[in-house]
């Protein structure tokens, strides 16, 4: 396996078993996925493609701010001329601070999260004998929305990732997707 994915797998293990043992409340696990739009100049070089997204959030008891750590793998294919020509894969993760909005309405909860984390990146174009990978830092910042009551919810979220590669690789994964667990919280 590669170093840096070493070290990310370590850190984000680190993290989830840190905030697991502060965590008195218990854990929401989700699954989603959705589209993933680039952005920057990597919106010159290929097309919207799809994510999957695998998530636990840790409520801290009495406060509005959480933590979450999150798994994202995704896939685009390349813009003309080598359009079918290969595809951009990235799997990684991100550790974010959350804030759940306080509003009156009580099955519908808007939140705003900011991360960071770190993504590996792979390109292949068959057709020039191009095939590269590498592991860089991450961060994302985003908002979303959680809907339901009781132990099931689905949320529905935006975010912009930037990976740090030279230059660096933007997008936007736009999430639909369902939470179970967690029990009630405490006020």
């Amino acid at each position: 396996m590669n170093r840096v994915l070493q070290v990310a797998l370590a850190v984000t293990l680190g993290s989830l078993a840190g905030v697991a043992a502060a965590a008195a409340q218990g854990a929401r696990f989700g699954v989603g996925g959705g589209l993933l739009s680039p952005s920057g100049d990597f919106k010159n070089l290929d097309k919207t493609g799809w994510h999957g997204l695998v998530r636990v959030d840790f409520s801290i008891p009495m406060s509005p701010v959480g933590i979450r750590v999150d798994g994202l793998y995704g896939q685009t294919s390349h813009k003309a001329p080598y359009d079918g020509d290969g595809n951009s894969k990235g799997i990684g993760g991100l550790a974010s601070l959350v804030w759940n909005i306080p509003v009156p309405a009580l099955m519908v909860k808007p939140y705003v999260l900011a991360g960071g984390g770190f993504f590996n990146l792979k390109t292949t174009i068959p057709s020039l004998s191009v095939d590269t990978s590498e592991s860089k830092f991450a961060y994302g910042v985003g908002a979303g929305v959680t809907i339901g009551l009781g132990p099931v919810n689905f949320f529905a979220e935006g975010r912009y990732v930037s990976v740090q590669t030279d230059p660096s690789t933007k997008f936007i994964p736009l999430t639909v997707g369902v939470l179970f667990g967690g029990g009630k919280k405490k006020k």
